[in-house]
């Protein structure tokens, strides 16, 4: 055990001064009695993590609090694109004149709301940069990718609570860092589905070039899955409201 003690101060030496992986070793080797196996384990993660520290450990340019506030993470939209079917005011499907169906896609995230590709843009901004201020907060991805670890029930119950309090001011748990790392997934796939959709459709939810194929924008399907019906009139409405263009976040920030 004092082997292992002395392995991990040497580490701490070779990481910069004011990185916050210091903190996370520090608060880490205080629980490391309980676990001699546990310990091995993270010190072959953290070996790893100082390997490449150098080159992912940029100044944070964010707000660099010393606690960092994890999100609301049931309350993050999650967009995907949907098709709408526009009806008349009786509920019969509005026709082109070929006789098919009028539809629109919109980007809508798992709770109904519409959004315009500004708005989602701007909303992905936000999340990006709490996000960011998480995975910052713990040393880069390389730490990350070693707590995410002890999140996933990899490490004893002190171990991971010392680890992630330390990183994260005391605010930031276990399920704090296992949901920034499915977040930062979550959003390099809707930015691919943003970007796809961007030049694609218009604001109304129309095609931009009518002979483009809708099944395979850049690998996306956008014909896919069932549709919704809605009248043109409420649709109108919609897009015409502040919701439609509001990239507001106070639903997931704390």
């Amino acid at each position: 055990m004092h082997h292992i003690k002395s392995l991990l101060i040497n580490l701490i030496t070779k990481i910069m001064k004011k990185t916050v992986l210091c903190t996370i070793v520090l608060g880490f080797l205080l629980t490391l009695g309980s676990s001699n196996v546990q310990a091995q384990s993270f010190l072959k993660k953290l070996k790893k993590t100082v390997s490449t520290e150098s080159s992912e450990n940029k100044s944070d340019s964010l707000d660099n609090d010393s606690v960092v506030k994890p999100l609301k993470w049931e309350n993050v939209p999650v967009y995907t694109a949907k098709k709408v079917t526009l009806t008349n005011e009786d509920g019969t499907p509005m026709l082109n004149e070929d006789g098919t169906p009028v539809t629109r896609v919109f980007l809508v995230d798992q709770f109904g709301n519409k959004r315009s590709s500004e708005a989602v843009q701007e909303q992905h901004k936000k999340i990006d940069k709490a996000i960011t201020r998480i995975i910052l907060k713990v040393g880069g991805g390389a730490a990350l990718g070693a707590l995410g670890g002890l999140a996933a029930g990899k490490g004893t119950g002190a171990a991971v609570g010392a680890a992630v309090g330390a990183a994260g001011g005391l605010l930031l748990s276990a399920k704090d860092i296992k949901e920034a790392k499915a977040q930062k997934k979550s959003l390099k796939q809707q930015e691919k589905l943003l970007e796809a959709y961007q030049k694609t459709f218009t604001a109304e939810g129309t095609p931009i070039d009518a002979s483009v194929d809708l099944s395979n924008v850049d690998g996306i399907d956008f014909t896919a899955g069932e549709s919704v019906s809605q009248t043109a009139e409420s649709l109108k409405a919609e897009l015409a409201s502040e919701d439609f263009n509001s990239s507001d976040d106070s639903a997931w920030t704390i």
